[in-house]
């Protein structure tokens, strides 16, 4: 088939993909999916495999080319088949399960994160077998399921099925161009440390005018958290201890980020000055090489209308911990559970949820360097693309590097107003064909090169 016809097919398919609702966090349709991937890659020429050792079943296929060439370097592709929940459903302007065109958009949950990206990769792989019979290079590609849960499961498959999975280069699962239009590609993520902390005062919620002689859950929790922080500072003990500083490579790629305080303090109507100050550079190295702490809601007591004036029982608080590398998920959660004590705070409980280690890439590896040059030819030249040596988000990069050794490029089709966890999620229709033409040009370039 022609590359048009491919483009043409291979969106359809992408149409019945974004239809199947893969919500990791509900368990829906993911064994559907799972197969509907297997029967995608095995049609495409692919020797699939379906993990099911876990809950969430892991797609793995195999590109071997038939080039007896030793040297020829093996690429990873990895993306995952689980998507955030569509809710709320009032707020989207069309089916979140269609995938809807409009605007010169493509819409539909799961088209930035990471479904479209996806097939981008697909068609591109389809164009170069049809022109030239075999693959570019040896192509795999690695497909989740619970990307969006804390990749539950993934380490497992790691541990027992790495040996299929070794690479000389990992293509992330997406990415997007900045605001400027230039497209970001990025090594690494920040790691992540979830937990709650939780209060319990009395065996039932109090009338308020006990609030005079009573210390209530919620002041107690409240408390509680205003002391692990001390003016902008994280305030616990040993939580700075053993963090791997960014190379001098790494701080001057951060210093070339398109990140503007101003845009930033207007497009999200800030209120507050920015916690690194008003020096750039400081701003941008901490928004890539610095932990956080974060409260992420608080519950307790009578949330509905009007008043009701209890003095709560019960207080929740949920926080995440980005990490950065050197840092332990689990040993944070320990060190905030000892801090909370040392402070007076022994009743408040911790209940550890989930975690994940950081991992910043090495961008001047020779794949990612070759990478770079052919995304300038596609994009528009030098200053058509940031390089940058990690994201501010988190994923699982830290076990691919871990058990692959390989460095990791992340890249894709979203735009700055994508809203990959949002209503509409979107992109924009020229850059999923722009996608299609880096990675065709990339598979190309990494034959001339191999």
């Amino acid at each position: 088939m022609s590359k048009e016809d491919n483009i043409k097919t291979f969106q359809e398919k992408l149409a019945d993909y974004i239809q199947l609702s893969s919500v990791s966090a509900q368990y829906q349709n993911i064994n559907v999916t799972a197969e509907f991937l297997k029967k995608t890659l095995t049609e495409l020429g692919g020797q699939v495999q379906v993990f099911d050792d876990q809950k969430f079943p892991l797609v793995f296929a195999d590109f071997p080319t038939t080039d007896p060439n030793s040297d020829q370097p093996t690429v990873l592709f990895y993306n995952h088949y689980d998507v955030q929940p569509a809710e709320p459903l009032e707020l989207w302007h069309s089916d979140p399960w269609t995938l809807t065109k409009q605007d010169g958009k493509l819409i539909g949950r799961g088209i930035a994160d990471c479904k479209g990206d996806l097939f981008v990769r697909l068609t591109a792989l389809k164009n170069y077998i049809d022109d030239n019979g075999q693959p570019p290079v040896h192509i795999k590609f690695l497909i989740e399921g619970a990307e969006e849960i804390a990749s539950n499961g993934l380490e497992y498959y790691f541990k027992k099925y790495s040996n299929l999975f070794q690479t000389d280069l990992v293509v992330w699962e997406s990415g997007s161009k900045n605001e400027k239009g230039q497209l970001s590609i990025t090594g690494g993520n920040k790691g992540i440390c979830c937990f709650e902390l939780s209060a319990t005062s009395a065996n039932i919620d109090l009338h308020s005018s006990y609030a005079a002689i009573v210390d209530g859950a919620l002041w107690h929790l409240v408390d509680s958290i205003s002391s692990l922080r001390d003016r902008g500072k994280i305030a616990i003990e040993g939580f700075y201890d053993g963090i791997e500083e960014p190379t001098d490579r790494a701080r001057e790629l951060a210093h070339q980020m398109n990140l503007s305080p101003e845009k930033l303090t207007e497009q999200y109507q800030l209120a507050y000055p920015l916690i690194p100050g008003n020096e750039i550079n400081k701003i941008k190295e901490a928004y890539l090489f610095s932990p956080s702490l974060n409260i992420e809601g608080i519950s307790g007591g009578y949330e509905n209308e009007s008043v009701k004036t209890v003095l709560p029982r019960y207080g929740v608080a949920k926080f995440d911990i980005r990490l950065v590398p050197g840092q332990e998920p689990e040993d944070i959660a320990k060190k905030v559970e000892a801090q909370l004590k040392k402070n007076g705070f022994n009743d408040i409980k911790i209940d550890y949820t989930m975690g994940s280690k950081a991992y910043r890439s090495d961008m001047d590896a020779p794949l990612i360097n070759t990478l770079i040059q052919t995304a300038k030819t596609v994009y528009g030249g030098e200053n058509s693309i940031e390089v940058l040596p990690t994201s501010a988000g988190t994923g699982p990069s830290y076990n691919f590097n871990h058990y692959l050794n390989a460095p990791i490029a992340a890249f894709g089709i979203g735009n700055p107003q994508s809203g990959a966890h949002a209503p509409n999620e979107n992109v924009y229709e020229a850059d999923y064909l722009q996608g299609i033409e880096l990675i065709s040009r990339f598979f190309t370039n990494l034959t001339k090169n191999k």
